[in-house]
């Protein structure tokens, strides 16, 4: 079935023969037409005509590892692309398939059953957004492994700024906010040496199409369909992530500082008064920066400064325009 649909979705807006098909994928006619009768049950709006042939002339909000790899723009982020239509977590599938992956490969589900956040909370994965994860094997040490989760936190703004024109704030250490609601998520896990990474895990979540019926209440959180008052293209946004994370985690070997600035410019959390709740401690004061290893380092109220890897972080105080320069 994926070769009948490949063949219509590389002449878009045609009509094709079934006997041009046919004749070109060395099957029959009429396994032409079951084919097409199996794609148009999975919602793909596919025309006929006696004379003409078939059109493909509307796509169904699901994704396609073929058009994704056609499409890619990358040298080897996602170019091995693993699919699934439901699976608990992709970062799970992605540590189940690690030892034959290469590096940059990529997880995709439609449908996570067991998805998750930081700290093993639960993160709600309907059909509709894009959870995927990224498979690398940086030669990195262990203690700058943080530096993944910036590059990726910057990636994903830039691409749904561009894509979107959308206002998007990187919350550290792992959240991007659309005003002060969470649109996506990232989950960073490693499997390490003394020395060494052996691979890390950089699980993804996007709020893409859904509808805000998908989050409770409780939850702070939007999507890309409820700020855009429209569905947006997955396979369109994945394409665009995967080019600019490559290239993002390219300047996070070369050029740091670059990646580090533009993770200051886009963020939400500097320059306002936040609270860190680490293990049997917690925190109050204004975080002024993030230093190369992705730390947060913090003012705090009796003015010293402390750096904090990894912990919760409420924001308690709108940023103002005139903290950020702009």
């Amino acid at each position: 079935m994926l070769d009948v649909l490949s063949y219509l979705m590389d002449r878009p807006g045609s009509w094709v023969s079934g006997e041009e098909m046919a004749s070109s994928l060395g099957i029959s006619r009429a396994a032409v037409w079951k084919q097409i009768q199996i794609l148009r049950s999975r919602g793909y709006s596919i025309l006929s005509s006696t004379r003409k042939g078939y059109l493909l002339a509307q796509v169904p909000d699901i994704l396609d590892r073929r058009s994704i790899t056609r499409a890619l723009e990358t040298g080897y982020l996602g170019r091995e692309l693993h699919y699934q239509s439901e699976t608990s977590s992709t970062n799970d599938l992605a540590r189940s398939v690690v030892g034959s992956a290469r590096n940059g490969a990529v997880v995709l589900s439609e449908i996570q059953t067991s998805g998750r956040g930081r700290l093993g909370r639960e993160w709600l994965s309907p059909r509709g957004g894009v959870w995927m994860s990224l498979i690398l094997k940086p030669n990195l040490p262990p203690a700058l492994a943080p530096r993944i989760n910036m590059a990726v936190g910057v990636a994903l703004a830039r691409t749904l700024s561009e894509l979107y024109g959308l206002q998007v704030g990187i919350k550290w250490p792992n959240d991007l906010l659309v005003g002060e609601k969470k649109v996506c998520g990232i989950l960073t896990e490693i499997s390490a040496e003394m020395d060494r990474l052996n691979y890390v895990v950089v699980g993804v979540g996007i709020n893409a199409n859904l509808d805000g019926g998908a989050f409770p209440g409780l939850w702070n959180a939007t999507s890309l369909q409820q700020e855009l008052g429209r569905r947006v293209s997955r396979e369109e946004l994945i394409v665009r992530f995967l080019k600019e994370a490559e290239r993002s985690l390219e300047d996070m070997t070369s050029d740091l500082e670059k990646v580090r600035q533009e993770w200051c410019l886009r963020s939400s959390t500097l320059n306002r008064l936040v609270r860190i709740e680490l293990a049997g401690e917690e925190l109050v004061g204004t975080a002024r920066s993030i230093d190369q290893e992705g730390a947060l380092l913090i003012e705090t109220e009796e003015g010293t400064m402390r750096r904090v890897l990894a912990g919760d972080c409420i924001h308690l105080r709108p940023v103002k325009r005139d903290d950020q320069g702009r």
